[in-house]
């Protein structure tokens, strides 16, 4: 009986799930080592040490630390962008931003992810290539909360009075630089985004409602 054909994978599991799932691990120990040491710093094999796979298997999956980055970038805005599904998915325009917060803070490390985002602007500001693509998944996310405050203004939550694409760009950039401050250990991160979400939410309301008071 004849045998399917074999493409060889390198020393790569065969199982795309198991594939996929190392190369998450490879990602999880970039992230971690580009944190705490910086993209320079690191080197291949403490991130495939932080990952607990070979050097050789690093590069079956990344030929260097530019595409790590890269790579890093486009998991960054995939969680941003399901960040922004919550929002679109709750009741109100408030609640959205609510969850997307709660959502953020549950799981992850805020510091560090906010020390690796100030990483990969750093090497955005060396190299064309990075803030390319930095500056893609920017407009990304700016296109669709854009389309989302749009359909919260149509639907008379949110005030019409700035363009929803201009309010969707200072969203992310109040956002980007609180997040850029976490970077130094700021103690009080769940209660500063509570308070940037009430600020958002008092900006952009129709009918402005009695602020909650947050100190």
């Amino acid at each position: 009986m004849s045998q399917p054909p074999h493409h060889s994978t390198l020393g790569r599991p065969v199982n795309e799930g198991a594939r996929a799932l190392r190369r998450e691990q490879i990602l999880a120990g970039a992230r971690t080592c580009f944190a705490r040491k910086g993209f320079h710093a690191a080197s291949t094999a403490e991130i495939s040490a932080e990952a607990k796979v070979s050097v050789a298997n690093l590069y079956q999956y990344f030929q260097s630390k530019d595409d790590l980055v890269r790579a890093l970038i486009d998991e960054d805005l995939a969680g941003d962008l399901e960040l922004l599904g919550a929002v679109e998915a709750a009741g109100s325009f408030r609640e959205g931003l609510e969850m997307a917060s709660r959502l953020l803070t549950a799981d992850n490390d805020v510091a560090q992810d906010s020390r690796l985002r100030l990483e990969i602007l750093a090497e955005a500001s060396r190299q064309p290539a990075i803030a390319a693509m930095v500056k893609a998944a920017d407009d990304h996310l700016v296109r669709v909360l854009g389309a989302l405050i749009a359909r919260y203004q149509a639907k008379g939550e949110l005030s019409d009075d700035v363009a929803a694409n201009t309010a969707a760009r200072l969203i992310v950039s109040l956002y980007d630089g609180m997040f850029c401050r976490f970077a130094f250990g700021v103690s009080d991160t769940e209660q500063l985004i509570a308070a940037a979400d009430s600020f958002v939410f008092q900006a952009l309301a129709a009918v402005k409602a009695p602020a909650h008071r947050i100190v």
